[in-house]
């Protein structure tokens, strides 16, 4: 994924503040791979990996699967950093998951 991602339901773009990608729209479970694909080429620009889900009403909990799999698979200094909207309830969400996130996951309120 190099530049850009949209289809009926989602928007992904580079971050303009951050090293990583900014989503607009719905996350669903069919955007798993494309996410993974944007978010594992940060890998090799940044040691912190930004996903900016501010403008993102929903995220599917199989995407919430694949953001704690990838945070886990980092090594330090590698970790993954998600600014994120109250109305996702992701803190809460992570915090109920069956798989506990490690130290290489960082939740910012904005």
């Amino acid at each position: 994924m190099r530049g850009f991602f949209a289809d009926d339901q989602l928007l992904i773009v580079p971050s303009d503040t951050a090293h990583g990608v900014s989503l607009f729209g719905e996350v669903l479970g069919s955007h798993k791979s494309v996410l993974t694909v944007a978010l594992t080429e940060q890998r090799h620009t940044t040691h912190d990996i930004t996903l900016d889900l501010t403008r993102v009403n929903y995220v599917a909990n199989s995407v919430l699967d694949i953001l704690i799999t990838l945070a886990n698979s980092l090594t330090p200094p590698y970790r993954l950093l998600i600014r994120t909207s109250p109305g996702l309830a992701l803190r809460e969400r992570l915090a109920a998951h069956p798989t506990p996130c490690g130290n290489n996951l960082r939740l910012i309120d904005a």
